[in-house]
């Protein structure tokens, strides 16, 4: 076999790449990227999961369920972040119905808009 030059880049380069790129396990999430809260110092994931609509599934029991699955996807994943609002119809009471059903995970981080009138 003749080995040509485009043939020894390309070989030369996927080689190369195995030294270069991280090696990811299969199956294993990538590590989230993390921010500083500015008044506290805690580290938290950049994103997190926000609940307006699709929390909003009023007392309906199989809703309540599956939004309670998507927050254990959610921390399994390693999400912390929470973000709610008054404004949101049910979405409050949902997201503690699923804290509830989940054990209360100790990971969670609230982020609660506050509404005021100026």
């Amino acid at each position: 076999m003749i080995i040509t030059r485009r043939t020894f880049v390309k070989a030369a380069a996927a080689s190369s790449a195995t030294l270069i790129l991280p090696a990811a396990a299969p199956g294993a999430p990538p590590a989230p990227a993390m921010r500083t809260v500015p008044s506290s110092g805690e580290m938290l994931p950049a994103v997190g999961l926000g609940t307006w609509i699709t929390f909003n599934v009023g007392d309906d029991p199989v809703l309540r369920d599956e939004c309670a699955e998507v927050m254990a996807a959610f921390f399994a994943a390693g999400g912390r972040m929470i973000d709610s609002s008054p404004m949101y119809g049910s979405s409050q009471p949902v997201i503690g119905y699923g804290l509830e059903k989940l054990g209360r995970p100790e990971a969670l981080f609230s982020a609660e808009k506050v509404w005021t009138s100026s």
